[in-house]
């Protein structure tokens, strides 16, 4: 099964990413041996990573074992603790979450580039922001398990810790943490005007399941709002240190012309 190709360059950086430094993979997910269900069914899968920055896919064949009873759902998704089962015989812990609504194929896969997409944004980030602890992404799969009928489910490493969310995609400012507000300030200027990150949550400054706003309303999953979430974004934001140190726009002069942009649609 080849999964859809949904190109990302018209929502992607338009000027040159510099290449990011070698990152220590943070404490919060360390790769560590998961214990084994008590039983244990073993999966066949194909797991489909997504290159933000060469914009395609590749699989490689897995092997997982699946709880089947969920940890956590919510009004779209439940999440199920997972281990890969590596060559080596070493288990590593993973999150599937598989949708509770009807969703296309393509959806999901779009889903699960948006995480690695927003890594793009954190390595320029980290390059500008004058800010010593990095921010990073939690890497997201797309499985394909070939013993269930080839049924589609995202994955994830396990993130453990204080798990906090510091706003949505609806303008709301839950923390007043100067490094994910910056980020998601500096995600709209990088884009030069076409994609905004928000939905920022996690554990420290490794976040995941963000989503993009895009400034045409097109792609990237359910949760894009498009201009109005971005109007809502820059409404609630107070500028930081970090935002006047990098020279972003002040929020509240950028609203005018989102505004003119929203009513020329």
């Amino acid at each position: 099964m080849q999964p859809h190709q949904i190109s990302h360059r018209s929502a992607g950086p338009n000027y040159p990413i510099a290449a990011a430094p070698a990152r220590a993979v943070p404490s919060a997910v360390q790769r560590a041996p998961a214990p084994a269900p008590k039983k244990e069914k073993i999966e066949r899968a194909l797991k489909h990573t997504y290159d933000a920055e060469k914009d395609e896919w590749t699989r490689e064949s897995v092997l997982v074992i699946i709880e089947d009873k969920p940890f956590q759902q919510g009004c779209m998704r439940t999440a199920h603790h997972m281990t890969e089962v590596e060559e080596d015989g070493c288990r590593c812990a993973f999150v599937a979450k598989f949708t509770k609504i009807s969703v296309t194929a393509e959806s999901i896969f779009e889903d699960s580039k948006l995480s690695m997409i927003s890594q793009l944004y954190a390595d320029e980030f980290n390059r500008v922001s004058g800010v010593d602890k990095k921010v990073a992404f939690l890497p997201s799969y797309v499985l394909v398990l070939q013993d269930r009928g080839n049924l589609l489910c995202c994955s994830e490493p396990v993130l453990s810790g204080n798990y906090l969310k510091h706003n949505n995609n609806d303008g709301v400012v839950a923390t007043a943490r100067m490094v994910p507000q910056a980020f998601t300030h500096f995600t709209w200027e990088c884009s030069r005007h076409k994609i905004l990150i928000c939905d920022i949550q996690g554990v420290g400054d490794y976040y995941t399941d963000p989503q993009i706003l895009s400034s045409d309303g097109a792609g990237f999953g359910l949760g894009n709002a498009g201009v109005e979430g971005v109007i809502k974004f820059m409404k609630t934001h107070q500028c930081n240190e970090i935002c006047k140190h990098i020279g972003l726009t002040p929020s509240a002069q950028t609203i005018p012309h989102l505004q003119q942009l929203a009513a020329s649609r």
